[in-house]
């Protein structure tokens, strides 16, 4: 019944990434950035992207980091980073606090202005955990400086150090994760008074980040793969967007380009190879117990202190040849999905519940099949507006035949 699941699941996040409207854009404080520019400031983004509206952080975040990445292109500079510098954008608010603000008036950008604010002002922003936040972008510029601060030739590095190896993917995501999470810890807000203590404690920490790059790589992602990998959420969101993300996808292939990797190699970096090595971004969404009690009924995987993704991923490498074209990232889906279904109850809708032959499912009622209109249970079950295909969808086609 588990590999049914995944086929359901898969077709959700076919539909998810089929259509750019199904999901938020960054607004980027001008058009014309560089390809490298735009995938920084996405990464930036993910960095603040903890318990606070993912609206605001694409919205107003986006706007500001997106300015200070493209200052950054052209200055080559930390100093955008230092509170004592009338042009940082990290600046003092208040009595003891920090506040992320650009140096450009938002003029006629319609996000912003619908938000209230000023055409003559700049725009602000205030992340959830500032502090670590703020380290996390100085650390990570600060490795950047070493590649002409480039995150593009960051990764390229990386992929081609690891191309080849069966895991290439992850060992990508564990070079990402020491360039902007590794020993960034708790530090507390007063610890960004001193620019000059903490340069230096970016060097330090980027002379030890390199080593392991460099030197001690095999031995560090031993231990990473074991257990950390699987709570590198806002690094696995940032790495899967740009595979899969209409927008930021055509990005990365781009600036790879940029960076003389040839089209044979962006081929094979966008197999299904690679999309099968993505962990699932472990959230409460995917852990939410009703989903997580109804996916596993009648399963080996009664595990509840157990993490959701180490069972899908446990799951796929004993059953991958039969799964095929699915694979545990796409469960991420439950970010729409759960909300929208488990937690108001419409248990007699879902096709979960349909194929695991639930009594009273009305499954078929919310199924229109009718290739004029949208496909009505992407649309009710996540908000994914995808075209109906009838009888040639997946979602009927494997699971549903004769029964829609």
């Amino acid at each position: 019944m588990l590999k049914k699941i995944f086929k359901i699941i898969s077709f959700y996040d076919e539909a998810r990434w089929s259509n750019m409207s199904n999901y938020y854009p960054i607004n980027f404080y001008k058009s014309d950035l560089t390809f490298d520019a735009k995938l920084l400031t996405h990464w930036i983004c993910y960095i603040t992207d903890r318990q606070m509206a993912f609206q605001r952080i694409w919205e107003v975040g986006g706007f500001v980091f997106s300015e200070m990445v493209d200052r950054v292109e052209q200055d080559r500079t930390l100093e955008i980073l230092n509170q004592d510098n009338s042009t940082s954008f990290i600046r003092k608010e208040g009595k003891d606090g920090f506040i992320f603000k650009g140096n450009t008036s938002v003029n006629d950008n319609k996000i912003l202005k619908e938000r209230g604010v000023n055409s003559s002002d700049c725009a602000t922003f205030a992340s959830r955990y500032y502090p670590s936040d703020y380290f996390s972008i100085l650390y990570t510029l600060d490795i950047l400086s070493h590649y002409d601060f480039s995150l593009t030739k960051f990764i390229v590095e990386q992929f081609n150090k690891h191309n080849g190896t069966e895991d290439y993917v992850k060992r990508l995501l564990f070079s990402l994760y020491l360039l902007t999470y590794y020993e960034v810890g708790q530090p507390t807000k007063s610890e960004l008074n001193n620019f000059k203590d903490n340069i230096q404690k970016a060097e330090k920490r980027t002379k030890k980040v390199l080593s392991i790059l460099n030197e001690s790589f095999e031995e560090e992602y031993g231990k990473f793969k074991k257990d950390a990998i699987f709570r590198q959420k806002r690094a696995w969101c940032s790495l899967r967007d740009y595979f899969k993300s209409p927008e930021f996808s055509q990005y990365f292939k781009n600036a790879l380009k940029e960076e003389g990797v040839n089209e044979v190699q962006i081929s094979q970096l966008f197999q299904l190879k690679s999309f099968q090595q993505f962990e699932l971004p472990g959230d409460v969404w995917n852990n939410n117990s009703k989903f997580r009690e109804c996916v596993l009924e009648n399963t080996e995987y009664d595990r509840p202190n157990e993490s959701f993704n180490k069972i899908l991923r446990d799951y796929f490498e004993k059953n991958k040849e039969e799964l095929r074209d699915c694979y545990p990232e796409q469960f991420d889906i439950t970010f729409d999905f759960v909300p929208r279904m488990c937690d108001r109850n419409n248990c007699d809708i879902c096709p979960i519940g349909f194929v695991k032959g639930k009594e009273k499912s009305n499954f078929k009622k919310s199924c229109i099949n009718d290739h004029n209109l949208y496909c009505s249970v992407a649309l009710i079950d996540c908000n994914y507006k995808v075209d109906c295909f009838e009888n040639e969808c997946n979602l009927i086609k494997n699971l549903m035949t004769n029964t829609v």
